[in-house]
């Protein structure tokens, strides 16, 4: 059987059981002050493991307001993220619309280069023309050559015009790049600043995340905690069950003894009264020859009242099968009982004459008998583990090699096999002071 809270216990464990483990029955019966003793540190081990359990209550209530609180948390980043992906979403778009205004103004760039370069052609044409026509052609000359006054007032009005459509094509052609260094210049700080800021979006969201992570991973080890103080909690409560259920059969035992005593009082107190009367009738019939009766008469017969001798304390084995893992150390820890392994379906018998005070499904024990037993006036309580299934019932009384049930591999066990558990006294929670090696007691 693997190591679990009702069955695994520290290797000192072993030194208190073997202690107390001997072979064979001692000389005296248990009396009704030794079995209330027996229910008084039973009540102890259960005050204290109410204490232990209401502890355990307390610490996995509080692990559940964390996990409230850290899933709340955890509930709040999500919406921070979902809100910020809602905002990067639209700075992508962002993105996307000034990538296409940039395409639009690079076809305006290209528009506003292409008359560049036409009025670059034109002034280019036009000193041509002057080369061509004389060479570098100077206003003075142009004036001096006029012919009359009025051909010198034409010649200086063409040099004005000419003059005039020069700067202005100069003037536009420097206007249409400064207009282009502008667009430039300010299509390039938009883009840069939406990057800026899908940058610092993109970096806010990778903190969310992490931060999530995180919580995830505390909700994660809360949960994995609150697991452990589950099955701690179901394993107290379990322990409360069973002595609760081995308190009941000691006070049925001292009920027994007591009308056991009872009834011996009063056999013995009818034997005096009969007695008393055989004795009275026979000095009435023998009183008219007193005088000459035997002066050494024979005493009177009377019944032994020595008790009849006891019965063994042999156990049987409970099932057919090998012995795969023994009683005491295994693992760094105690094993309170012996592993007897089979095939699933091997029925397993009663070790002794006993009432079963548990018949149950345990998340360690599996399917699950316990039985008390009162041999020669001794308690011994005897387990049963990991059953496919069981059909007794608690209350029920059994006779030695009685089917209780039939082999299996529920609860925390690895394969088909019976774990058999002997205490002297009643059953007890981790370290199982009380356990005693079983082949020690079977016959």
């Amino acid at each position: 059987m693997k190591s679990t809270l009702l069955r695994t216990t520290m290797v000192f464990g072993l030194t208190v059981s073997t202690a107390l483990a001997y072979s064979g029955v001692s000389a005296y019966a248990e009396t009704s002050s030794d079995i209330q003793q027996k229910i008084n540190n039973v009540q102890k081990k259960q005050e204290q493991n109410q204490s232990d359990l209401n502890k355990s209550k307390k610490e996995l209530q509080s692990n559940n307001n964390k996990q409230q609180s850290v899933a709340s948390q955890i509930q709040e980043v999500d919406e921070n993220i979902e809100n910020l992906n809602v905002k990067i979403t639209g700075k992508e778009n962002q993105v996307a619309d000034t990538k296409k205004e940039i395409e639009h103004l690079n076809k305006e760039i290209d528009a506003a280069k292409e008359r560049i370069k036409k009025r670059d052609r034109i002034l280019k044409e036009r000193v041509k023309t002057m080369y061509i026509n004389g060479g570098s052609v100077k206003p003075m000359e142009v004036l001096l050559g006029a012919k009359s006054f009025g051909d010198f007032v034409d010649r200086v009005l063409a040099l004005n015009t000419i003059a005039k459509q020069d700067k202005k094509l100069l003037r536009e052609q420097q206007e249409d790049k400064k207009l282009l260094e502008e667009k430039q210049a300010q299509v390039k700080q938009k883009l840069d600043q939406i990057k800026a800021d899908l940058a610092d979006m993109k970096s806010m969201k990778a903190d969310l995340d992490q931060q999530k992570a995180k919580k995830q991973s505390l909700l994660k080890d809360l949960k994995s905690k609150a697991s452990e103080l589950h099955e701690d909690v179901v394993g107290k409560q379990e322990q409360a069950d069973i002595l609760a259920s081995q308190e009941q059969v000691l006070k049925n035992n001292i009920a027994k003894l007591k009308a056991q005593e009872e009834a011996r009082k009063k056999a013995q107190e009818e034997a005096k009264r009969k007695a008393a009367a055989a004795k009275e009738k026979e000095a009435k019939q023998s009183a008219p020859v007193s005088r000459s009766s035997d002066p050494n008469p024979a005493p009177a017969t009377t019944r032994s009242t020595q008790s009849a001798p006891e019965s063994s304390a042999n156990f049987i084995m409970p099932a057919a099968g090998v012995i795969s893992s023994g009683f005491g150390a295994r693992d760094g820890g105690f094993h309170p009982g012996i592993d007897i392994a089979s095939s699933t379906g091997t029925p397993i018998h009663a070790a002794a004459d006993g009432v079963v005070f548990r018949a149950y499904h345990s998340s360690s024990y599996g399917n699950c008998v316990m039985i008390t037993h009162r041999i020669n006036g001794h308690t011994y309580t005897t387990v049963y583990a990991h059953m496919s299934g069981y059909n007794v019932s608690a209350g029920q009384a059994v006779s030695q090699g009685q089917t209780i049930g039939a082999m299996g591999s529920t609860g925390d066990s690895t394969g088909p096999h019976l774990h058999f558990e002997l205490y002297q006294g009643p059953w007890t929670p981790p370290p199982h002071n009380g356990a005693v090696n079983p082949l020690n007691y079977i016959g």
